[in-house]
């Protein structure tokens, strides 16, 4: 077995032991006689042969099962099943770095870009064309996340470097933030130097938005224009297509020159490409967008006149100064975490419960967040919310603890799970908050696309349901996020991408009264054509469901296919 280093950690943590044993309910996972307190958690694959000490990678055994397996891989290791478009991708990929030493992956979030880059690693290797990889990430979760998956295939890379670019012994190569490069740039040129590395630089659209992590990248890895590589191959990857201005060209990226009107600018070119919509069903979850209204009451101060009217059919100015008060609300909040636990458990019994499906609340705010929270254990009963916000402890933890619990659970942000957080049980969105950014919207759309191990095994993939206020400019970025749009990357966005909101001036000409409970208005199958189904065609296909034992979560799809039939 070729070495692709080792996990230097050998013991979970005492919150993944309890789920690892919640998960076994009690009993060894490999006889099924009743744990005692001496259980032990094994590795699926042996940590000897390079298995991670991840929960993925663990059960939970008797001492007697473990003992006797000692360091052999045991013979319920899973195996990688690579899709269609990853073999495709893989051939095209490495046979442009072979010819040219720089590639450009484009998939869509969720496609299995990781995995994808992993096996790549292996192949550069096994070839003897590269000795180590190097992957650069836009922030921490993503480095969290990046030295998971890779463990996962047995490939084991230092998430902490000495000095920010030597990794330690028993490593093949490091993960680092974009935002160390500036300093240790000199220090990756000088180990590239000395062992052929393969470097992945993921979501490359990110070093358009800093110029020091531009030429940061430069000095570390050169210019594809001017042949001057100074690592042996480099992958860039994205989510997303993008333009930049000429001035903020990525030196690792080929690009082809259009125009914006009279402005010219350069636009990415991808070597290999997948779009959201053609994984959809097969690995992706297709969105059900949900879009639920409100009667507001609020005071125009200027005119001095107080407006009684849905949110939906406000002019464009009240209409997003008002939504943002409302989405700061605690009776709104209260009714969208109702509405938003309702669906989550209509995807539940879809299953029969055979997956902890979770649900992610995003708020424009700390504050609101907090009420939001609030509003989900009330509506449930428990605590179900877990709190992930910049401002509390433990944040990112909490983050990873909650994607791992083996029970339904609400996680609730404000604008901390974009990209770096991977968890297929997300199957609802409750989006209450008034971001429009088309990254922002196709990222967190993208955290309820992926498809759990129980809806593959039942070759049933549910429905991503997104609720969202019916705000047309926010019900049309979520459709547009779907289309292979080219986004532009330029100097307003700052290095984390901070999302822009809805024009909401400090001091608003419209002051929010009162607010209804947000009532449902329309739902819409992001993927097909046909538009919204209204209120009654939901609940006539609901009926139709239920009589014929189809699960209601489904009841916008069946809408539309009466609604087409009916045509």
């Amino acid at each position: 077995m070729k070495d692709y280093g080792h996990d230097s950690r050998r013991r979970l943590s005492p919150r993944e032991r309890q789920l690892v044993y919640e998960r076994a309910d009690g009993r060894c996972q490999r006889c099924g006689a009743e744990l005692g307190p001496a259980y032990q958690n094994a590795h699926l694959a042996a940590n000897r042969n390079g298995g991670a000490t991840e929960i993925e990678n663990m059960q939970a055994w008797c001492a007697r099962c473990n003992l006797g397996l000692g360091g052999l891989d045991a013979d319920s290791v899973p195996n990688l099943i690579l899709r269609e478009w990853q073999c495709e991708a893989l051939r095209t990929i490495s046979e442009t770095l072979f010819q040219d030493g720089v590639a450009t992956l484009h998939a869509a979030p969720g496609a299995g870009k990781t995995i994808c880059a992993g096996v790549l690693f292996k192949i550069l290797r096994d070839a003897g064309y590269v000795e180590r990889m190097v992957v650069v990430v836009p922030n921490k979760a993503l480095v969290r996340q990046w030295r998971k998956e890779l463990a996962l295939l047995r490939i084991h890379v230092d998430s902490e470097p000495v000095d920010g670019a030597i990794e330690h012994t028993g490593k093949v190569g490091a993960i680092v933030s974009y935002q160390s490069l500036p300093g240790a740039a000199p220090l990756h040129e000088m180990q590239q130097a000395r062992r052929r590395t393969l470097v992945v630089l993921d979501e490359v659209h990110h070093v358009a938005t800093d110029a020091s992590w531009g030429l940061a990248v430069q000095s570390m890895i050169g210019d594809v224009t001017g042949n001057d590589l100074r690592a042996e191959a480099v992958l860039n990857m994205t989510g997303t297509l993008f333009r930049s201005s000429p001035k903020r060209r990525i030196s690792t990226v080929r690009y082809e020159q259009v125009h914006t009107g009279e402005v010219p600018k350069l636009q990415a070119v991808a070597d290999y490409s997948v779009l959201a919509r053609e994984l959809i069903h097969e690995h992706l979850r297709p969105p059900d967008l949900y879009a639920y209204g409100g009667r507001a009451r609020f005071v125009d101060v200027v005119a001095q006149r107080e407006v009684h009217a849905d949110i939906a059919d406000l002019e464009e100015s009240p209409r997003n100064s008002v939504l943002l008060q409302a989405c700061t609300s605690g009776e709104w909040l209260r009714g969208f975490a109702a509405e938003a636990v309702r669906l989550l458990e209509n995807q539940l019994r879809a299953i029969e419960y055979a997956e902890p499906l979770k649900l992610l609340f995003v708020a424009p705010t700390q504050e609101a967040a907090r009420s939001a929270a609030l509003a989900l254990n009330r509506v449930t009963g428990r605590s179900f919310a877990r709190l992930v916000t910049s401002d509390e402890p433990g944040a990112l933890d909490t983050l990873r603890l909650a994607a791992q619990e083996n029970r339904s659970c609400g996680i609730v942000a404000v604008r901390m799970i974009t990209e770096g957080f991977d968890c297929p049980q997300v199957s609802t969105i409750a989006y209450a908050t008034n971001v429009t950014a088309p990254l922002f919207i196709s990222q967190m759309m993208a955290r309820a696309m992926r498809v759990t191990v129980a809806e593959r095994e039942r070759n049933t993939p549910l429905p991503a349901n997104i609720l969202v206020p019916d705000h047309p400019v926010l019900c049309e970025a979520f459709a547009a996020a779907l289309a292979n749009t080219i986004l532009p990357v330029d100097d307003r966005e700052s290095a984390e991408f901070v999302p822009k909101d809805l024009d909401a001036p400090s001091n608003p000409r419209y002051e929010l009264l009162g607010l209804d409970a947000p009532w449902f208005s329309s739902a819409r199958a992001l993927e097909q054509p046909g538009g919204p189904v209204s209120p009654r065609e939901v609940e006539a296909a609901t009926a139709i469901c239920e009589k014929l034992y189809i699960p209601v979560v489904l009841a916008p799809r069946v809408a539309l296919g009466f609604r087409d039939w009916n045509e």
